[in-house]
This record gives structure tokens, C-alpha cells and sequence, in this order.
């Protein structure tokens, strides 16, 4: 990913994600060049990672900014983290909370 995923981007994120989850046993979702990412956003990630689980796919999600983390710090979800992805002090793997 690159550039923002906010609600206006993540229409098309969203529909680019769950096909990829439905085609591929293991997705990975890198967001080294993504510069912004709102609650709109998030909720792209994780209705991927419900997707996924659905149809058996793993979907891993590495190279976190900073800014993203603050927000997965915040917000329960069960999105499936590259330890070494994250910025900062160390965060669980994945986080079994809300969708």
C-alpha cells in the first residue's frame, strides 16, 4: 500500500483486498509507503482479515508506521502482525478483541 487509506480510498482498497483473499492462500499487506490510514481504513484491514479467516487465507500485515500503530494500539482487532513490523514499545501479534 502507499499513499492514504481513508474513506476515500477504501472502497477500492477494500474490493482489491477481498479478492486477493479469495485467490490466494496467503496475502501479505505491506505498508511501509502508506503515509495516512483513518478508521476508514482499519475497518478495510480487518473486514480483509475476517475475509480471510472465512475462506482460509492467512492475511499477515508488516511494516507498520507509526501513525498505524498508534491506532491498532487503540482499537481491538484480530489482524495478524509481522512482530518486527512494528515501531516502538512491543505489541502482541494479533489481538483478539472486536472486528
Amino acid at each position: 500500500m502507499a499513499g492514504e487509506l481513508d474513506i476515500v480510498t477504501a472502497s477500492h482498497t477494500r474490493q482489491i483486498l477481498l479478492d486477493a483473499v479469495r485467490g490466494y492462500r496467503q496475502v501479505i499487506v505491506d505498508c511501509a509507503r502508506l503515509d495516512f490510514c483513518d478508521c476508514a481504513g482499519l475497518s478495510v484491514l480487518i473486514a480483509a482479515q475476517n475475509a480471510a479467516h472465512a475462506h482460509g487465507t492467512l492475511l499477515l500485515v508488516r511494516r507498520i508506521p507509526s501513525q498505524l500503530a498508534r491506532l491498532l494500539h487503540r482499537v481491538p482487532h484480530r489482524l495478524h502482525i509481522e512482530q518486527s513490523s512494528l515501531p516502538g514499545a512491543p505489541m502482541p501479534t494479533s489481538c483478539v478483541g472486536g472486528s
